[in-house]
This record gives C-alpha cells, sequence and structure tokens, in this order.
C-alpha cells in the first residue's frame, strides 16, 4: 500500500473515529489510537511534489486537526524546501487553522515567502492576519513603518501589538518610540506592556 494510499485510508479511519469521539478536551483529536501513523503518513505525503487534490485534501485535515500541537507545521519548518509547493497551496485553506499554521511557517522561509505574507495580511482571520504580520516582521520589510501604520488602530488589540513588533522591524528609533508614545495608553494591558518595551528598545537602538 503507498504512503498516499495509507493516508486517505487514516484521514478516513479518523473521521470514523471522531464522530463519536470525546471532545471535552482540547487536542482531543490526538486521542486517535493511529494518532502517531496518520501524522507520519501526512509528514511523508507533504514531502511529495505535485499533490493531487485528494491528497492536498487530506494533509490539509492533517494541519487543521494537529493545529493544537503545530505537529506538521513544526515538520515543514525543518523541510522548508521539499514541503514548499505544498505550504504555497496550503496557504489559502479554507481552514483558518491551517493557514495561521502556514503563515507562522512562513516566517522562517526568508524573501521567497514575502509575497504569500503580505496576502495574509488581509486574511479573514485576525489570528491569522497577526501571524502572517509577526512573520513578515522577521523580514524587516522596507516597508516596516508603513505596515505598522495600517495596524497601529485596527480593532484586534493583539494586532495592534502585532503593529508594534512590526515597528520594531523598521530599525527607526524616533518612529519606534514615537509608536510607543500613541500605544502607551493603550485600552489593552498587554499593548501598554508592549508599547513600553518597544519605548525602553526604542532608546537602546539610537
Amino acid at each position: 500500500m503507498t504512503t498516499t494510499a495509507t493516508l486517505h485510508g487514516l484521514c478516513r479511519d479518523w473521521e470514523r473515529w471522531a464522530a463519536s469521539a470525546d471532545r471535552s478536551e482540547e487536542g482531543w483529536q490526538s486521542d486517535y489510537p493511529a494518532w502517531d501513523a496518520l501524522m507520519g503518513a501526512a509528514q511523508t505525503t507533504m514531502l511529495q511534489p505535485a499533490l493531487s487534490a485528494e491528497e492536498l485534501a487530506d494533509v490539509e485535515l492533517c494541519w487543521a486537526i494537529s493545529s493544537e500541537a503545530e505537529t506538521l507545521a513544526d515538520f515543514a519548518r525543518e523541510h522548508l524546501d521539499q514541503c514548499w509547493e505544498t505550504l504555497q497551496r496550503l496557504s489559502t485553506s479554507e481552514h483558518s487553522a491551517v493557514r495561521w499554521q502556514v503563515f507562522s511557517v512562513l516566517g522562517s522561509a526568508g524573501p521567497r515567502a514575502a509575497g504569500l505574507l503580505r496576502a495574509g495580511l488581509d486574511d479573514p482571520d485576525p489570528y491569522a492576519r497577526r501571524r502572517a504580520l509577526f512573520s513578515l516582521a522577521r523580514q524587516a520589510p522596507g516597508d516596516a513603518r508603513q505596515l505598522a501604520e495600517r495596524f497601529l488602530r485596527d480593532p484586534d488589540p493583539y494586532l495592534r501589538q502585532a503593529a508594534l513588533e512590526m515597528a520594531r522591524a523598521s530599525h527607526d528609533a524616533w518612529f519606534m518610540r514615537e509608536v510607543a508614545r500613541r500605544l502607551r495608553d493603550d485600552e489593552a494591558a498587554h499593548v501598554r506592556g508592549a508599547a513600553a518595551a518597544l519605548a525602553q528598545y526604542g532608546v537602546g537602538a539610537e
């Protein structure tokens, strides 16, 4: 039996098991008795180029159900070149739990991921947008100031906090202090704390 056939069969078996599984605790998906075999088959399939629509759908399911531990995301980070084509296709998954993991992984992919991450800044899911913004900040893009400005007034406080990280990526001490000043009285305590930390970093960046 091929790896693809094994993955497809395991995915269907997981779905049958999940129909009556105890879902009372987070991460219940991994209680599936053949979980390790399922994840192993998904990993092997991800390494193959030009996956069929069926293969991609099975891999996509495995990413979605393993988001609690980010099992496949961690594997993809370690095998970026081999998984690159699959990551590109998964970045437009219909499942937000898949997309945010992909955007997180792409933070380790360097400049080639910039286009995918910029597309992620318009993702309909705020958590996926935040992961894309954090990952893009790791690349210190030339328009970091403009990107930070875009999200500084976002209704989502976690995106405002991510904007602070993009401001840090600008390496502009004046701008960092200015951004920190603008968010020092933010309604969210975690944003205020991040702004205070950025203000200190801005001083050190002189």
